[in-house]
């Protein structure tokens, strides 16, 4: 088949339909060399060649690929760059390859190891070239299991693993944020090695603005998702409720949304493990109200001594790290279930409750006219604490989110938060150049948009907005109080003018 195409002079341009027509002109003639050179075109992610794919998610798409270099087989993640302002983007790809160099440092046998980072040059999309690990995930080797639970042993020797390859990358400074079955590869061997470190930070949100919530809720720690700092801690909590799960069958975390599931990671107690099998000695109950503790404080210091304490717990033994006296107060809050055998019994014999506590006591103390009045204070102060704890327990509000949003038009600003005079968010966000041609006129514009989640909790509550431009003369500071509904989302815009900033709630 002919095209012609050839313009009528030398000197005139190349018309961009006749382009068109030569590349419709060219599939004709040879439809199975152009759809050859697409599918090679496809298969290569920079020097890397595409075997397979084997995983796709909200964040990218995993392959099987091959390094040709070396002849080595890798598997590369792809990270998914949601369109937004070009300035947003840049910084995206920075603070990419800073996490996964920081990441890349990392070298031990329960953590894939990153070899090398990229981008594609047409797509501009960031790639990571990781350790190929033959295997399945934690979930899916639960899943095939015959009872659809791991033989304690198994579980247990998982968990040390896990445990031991995050208190390591803790002590490089480095915290996953998003432990889950799902990032945990058991190999053909029967080693764990945890997947994503470097990864789990790479949200467009979180980079410009940090106090989005990111991870899977049912394993994700009270702090995080109270958008707070986190530390090793955490990761922790996380690897507590795989625990818990592989040890008892059922996650601490249940329900039928993610705010449900949000609500329980928050307020709610996990039942006993010894309630969910009585096959578990009441040790369990003991470390995992201290893995699972609501306040970091509260919990292990390390992910090691979670699981030494697991395994003694599992030998019989007591554990050997022992708790602090807020850990203690957390885990009488479990109930724990008595045998038969252990049922207290009228007059069996032994010490009374009563000669107990007065063994303790000075001698002068010990006569019932000082004694019986100075129970009835203690018991009456144990009552008063109770109804105290109680009190607070139904006065807990549900969460709530509140969405912060504006477009601005200075090329770099510092913004504070406050809810209720609590420093909630504080960081820099930058603008970008857009180009603006009209009538062969060319000007430039700064451009940026702010979208900022903070969660909290239902209420009244008064947020305080304060922005500040380094070198000019823009210092804004404007305060509103907006009313939250339980379970529920409130927009606020920000709006910047040379006037002042001004802030409304969207209807």
């Amino acid at each position: 088949m002919e095209c012609s195409l050839v313009p009528r002079a030398k000197h005139q341009r190349f018309p961009t339909n006749c382009l068109l027509r030569l590349a419709l002109c060219y599939i004709r003639a040879n439809p199975l060399k152009f759809f050859a050179i697409m599918n090679q075109m496809l298969e290569q992610l920079g020097r890397y060649e595409i075997l397979a794919e084997i995983g796709r998610g909200a964040m990218g798409t995993v392959f099987q690929a091959r390094d040709p270099k070396i002849d080595r087989v890798v598997a590369i993640k792809t990270i998914s760059v949601p369109e937004t302002g070009e300035a947003e983007m840049e910084q995206y790809r920075q603070r990419f390859f800073r996490e996964a160099q920081a990441a890349g440092r990392l070298s031990a046998p329960g953590i894939v190891t990153i070899y090398d980072v990229g981008e594609d040059e047409a797509t501009r999309t960031p790639f990571i070239v990781m350790e190929y690990v033959p295997g399945r995930t934690l979930d899916q080797v639960v899943e095939a299991a015959a009872p659809g639970r791991l033989a304690r042993g198994t579980a247990l020797h998982l968990i040390q693993q896990v445990a031991e390859a995050l208190d390591y990358a803790h002590s490089h400074g480095i915290v996953h944020r998003d432990i889950k079955p799902s990032n945990i590869i058991v190999t053909e061997e029967g080693h764990a090695k945890i997947a994503d470190f470097g990864i789990a930070r790479l949200s467009l949100g979180e980079v410009t603005m940090s106090g989005q919530v990111l991870g899977t809720p049912a394993y994700m720690s009270p702090e995080q998702l109270h958008g707070k700092p986190i530390d090793g801690r955490s990761d922790l909590f996380s690897l507590g409720v795989i625990a818990y799960w592989l040890l008892t069958g059922q996650k601490p975390f249940t329900g039928d949304s993610l705010t449900a599931i949000s609500v329980q990671v928050l307020s709610k107690d996990p039942a006993p493990p010894t309630v969910l099998d009585s096959s578990l000695s009441p040790g369990f109950d003991q470390v995992f109200s201290r893995a699972l503790a609501k306040d970091p404080e509260q919990r292990y210091p390390r992910c090691r001594d979670f699981s030494l304490d697991l395994q003694d717990v599992s030998a019989g033994r007591p554990p050997r790290f022992r708790p602090t006296p807020a850990d203690r107060t957390q885990a009488l809050k479990a109930p724990q279930p008595i045998a038969a055998s252990q049922q207290p019994v009228p007059n069996a014999g032994g010490p009374s409750f009563l000669s107990r506590m007065t063994a303790y006591m000075p001698e002068k103390f010990r006569r019932p006219v000082v004694l019986y009045p100075a129970l009835a204070l203690i018991v009456v102060a144990g009552l008063a604490l109770v109804a105290a704890s109680n009190s607070r327990a139904k006065i807990i509000s549900p969460p709530a989110n509140l969405q912060i949003i504006g477009q601005y038009s200075f090329r770099a600003a510092e913004i504070s938060v406050w809810v209720d005079n609590d420093l909630r968010y504080q960081g820099q966000v930058t603008g970008a150049l857009r180009k603006h041609t009209r009538l062969f006129k060319t000007t430039y514009t700064v451009e940026g948009r702010i979208a900022l989640t903070i969660p909290l909790r239902a209420g009244n509550h008064k947020i305080r907005f304060h922005v500040k431009v380094p070198g000019e003369a823009y210092d804004e500071d404007s305060t509103i109080e907006g009313q939250f509904n339980p379970y529920s989302e409130k927009t606020l815009r920000a709006i910047f003018s040379d006037q002042g900033l001004d802030l409304n709630w969207v209807l």
